[in-house]
Formats: structure tokens, sequence, C-alpha cells
């Protein structure tokens, strides 16, 4: 009888040991807004106010785990899922949705980054699973007040992705489907060295709706007290059916390359941003190029309380018709949002944020939130929100 109770006081001395080295740990944000938006449109009322989740940040539920192994080594996990905890209808935030399975209050939404990794203090990490791609992950780098405020939702081309994207043209509606996150990627990032470090990023060919197939990237991140900057290349190469292609082709190739460099430096009184971005999604849609030039600022008042604002270039050259009416004449907009957010607790926040674009009568850039359509149209939002972190 003493032996079995002192074997089973073994065994828990080192269950207790082994769950010292690994840790898994639940983590999320929730983010509610009321927005009132306009579209610009003169003819009709444009008008609209409803309530909106991820206005500042995407809700997202997600799992890490992270084991030590010893000598310097880890490995670790990570399963995350977007959710939609006040409509499962991210293209228009009205409650409304197209089958029973997408109802308000499903809020399992979609994927997000998944993956297993493991990481070594000499050799540097490797991560496998579904992963962002280069060009959507620097989207974020010039928007120093949160990615979705003004980081992805102005930089569309870029990473020939998003609400826009899928709504904009039936040239983007499945050729651009899913290149923010692709499954079946790798990649590797290399230890910092002297503040810099490089991170190099493949995925798989894969004809299936999740990847459409390979996707080959390279990112450099460098940081030196207060200085930060970030540069990417990244290179698309997908196969689309004939019946998804603007060019009648069977098999066509749908090529896309973006690059990027951002630059940030935190001054303490104000925190600053820069970045410019340019794709060519070349025989998607013939002799197009699409850059984005982003500027924003924070500036901390008190513990509580921050202001932001920010400034973007959105150009689209001659010949291309994404986001421009008529491929006889380039696309132009800017954009400007200002915004403060009051912290109730580390992580309790409110905020208010006000955007604004305007564009030449060719374009057809549009806001989080409004529709594409109409050419040369002015949409405006404000949003009142809170967010919590957990």
């Amino acid at each position: 009888m003493k032996k079995t109770l002192l074997a089973l006081a073994a065994m828990g001395a080192f269950a207790g040991a082994a769950q010292a080295q690994s840790s898994v740990t639940v983590y999320g944000t929730l983010d509610a807004a009321v927005r009132v938006t306009d579209s610009g449109a003169t003819t009709t009322n444009g008008k609209a106010t409803n309530m909106a989740g991820g206005t500042t940040v995407t809700d997202r539920l997600g799992f890490r785990g992270v084991e030590d192994l010893g000598g310097g080594r880890t490995a670790f996990f990570q399963l995350e899922t977007a959710i939609s905890f006040l409509d499962n209808n991210a293209a228009t935030a009205t409650g409304q949705s197209a089958s029973p399975a997408a109802q308000p209050g499903n809020w399992l939404g979609n994927r997000r980054p998944s993956f297993v990794g493991l990481s070594d203090k000499d050799l540097g990490k490797v991560e496998m699973g579904a992963l962002y791609t280069p060009g959507f992950r620097f989207t974020g780098f010039g928007a120093v007040q949160g990615t979705n405020v003004f980081g992805t939702n102005l930089a569309h081309g870029m990473v020939t992705n998003s609400t826009a994207d899928v709504a904009s043209t039936s040239a983007t509606t499945t050729t651009t489907a899913d290149y923010k996150i692709v499954a079946n990627a790798v990649a590797y990032t290399t230890p910092t060295i002297a503040g810099a470090n490089l991170e190099l990023f493949a995925t798989s060919r894969d004809t299936a709706a999740s990847g459409y197939g390979g996707v080959t990237g390279a990112m450099l991140n460098y940081t030196l007290g207060k200085l930060t900057a970030q540069a990417y290349i990244q290179k698309i190469q997908a196969t689309q059916p004939a019946a998804t292609l603007t060019v009648a082709s069977a098999n066509h190739a749908t090529k896309a390359s973006s690059a990027g460099l951002g630059v940030g430096y935190d001054f303490g009184v104000v925190n600053t941003r820069l970045s410019y971005q340019t794709n060519d999604p070349s025989d998607l849609i013939q002799n197009n190029t699409i850059t984005v030039t982003k500027l924003s600022v924070s500036a901390p008042v008190t513990k509580v309380i921050s202001l932001y604002a920010g400034y973007a270039m959105l150009k689209e050259q001659a010949g291309g018709s994404l986001y421009s009416s008529s491929a006889t004449v380039a696309g132009d907009a800017k954009v400007m949002n200002v915004g403060a957010t009051y912290a109730l607790s580390k992580r309790s926040s409110i905020y208010a944020d006000y955007a604004s674009l305007s564009q030449d009568n060719n374009s057809r850039f549009i806001l989080s939130g409004t529709a594409i359509g109409t050419a040369g149209l002015k949409p405006s939002q404000i949003a009142i929100g809170m967010r919590h972190a957990f």
C-alpha cells in the first residue's frame, strides 16, 4: 500500500514538473461599435446606422501553447478563429445573412492563423500551417492606431483580398480569394542579430479553394531602440478555371507581385509610421499597378487617453480596372482618419473614430462597411465603440 502511495505521489510530482514546463493560454478580443456610414451617394439616401464588430481589431478566439524542450528549444502552437458575436456577415454588418449557418449569434467565423512550430535560440524558428502572408502583414505596419482602423482595409490591392476585393469586380471574386491567410504554408525566421531578422515564407501548391497555388515571400524586420523598419517582397502564382478569368484561357496563370518598405519612430510624445506598398497583379489585370502610401501618428495625451490620425494615398495606374471605372484613366483616392481611445483598464477601452475618403470621378475605392459601385463617391464614417481583450 505504501509503495502504491509513493508511486502515485511520484507520478503526481512528475506530472506537475511536466506541466510547469508547458502552458496553454486562451485569448481573444471583442470589439463592438455603432457606426454611421455615409456612402456619398447623392441620388439616394446613402446614410446607414448599424452595429458592427471588429471595427478597430478583428474579433477572435484563440489558443496558444508553448512547451519548453530544454537547451533553448521550444515547441509551440496556435489555433485561432474569427468570431462574429454581433453579425456573421462581414461584408455588410447589417444583421442579415445569406444562409442559416451564418445567422447572427453563430459566432464561430472565418479561419485565422493556426499553426505548429519549433524554436531554437541559436537556429531561429519554423512555423507550419495556415499563416498570414508577408504582404498582408505589412499592410498593417503603417498603422499605429490599429490595422482595422487604418491598415489592411485601406490596402486592398496589396494583398488582393478584403471584403472590398471579394465584392468589387468579377476579376477579384475568386482569383483573389485567400491570399491574406494561406493554408499549407511554412515560414522560417532567423535569430535576431543586431536588431534584425529575416523571415522566409512559402506554400505548397494547392488547387483547392483554400489556397489556389503558390505564394513565396520574404520579410526583413529591424529594430534599434525606438526606431523600427520593415521591408518585404512577395509573389503569387495560381491557376484558375477558365470560367473565372477575365482573359478566356484554360488554366490561365494568375500572377501577382508586391513589395513594401516602412519605417517608424516613437518620439515618446508621438509615435509615427510611414509605409509604401506596391502591387502588380500582372496577368490578372493587364498593365495594372496599385500603390498605397500611408502616414499615421499616435499620441498619448494622458495615461488613459490617446489620440491618433492617419493619411493615405491610394493609386491605380491607367490600364487597371480593379478600383477604376475605366481602364483608360488612372484611379486616385485620399483617405484620412482621426480618433481617440480611452482606456478603462489594461484590457478594456472605449473609442471614437472618424474616417473620410475623397477620390476622382474615375475611382471606386471604399471605406470599410461601404459598397463598391458608382465611381467618384466620397464616403465617410463615424464609429463609437468598445473593445475588450481577454
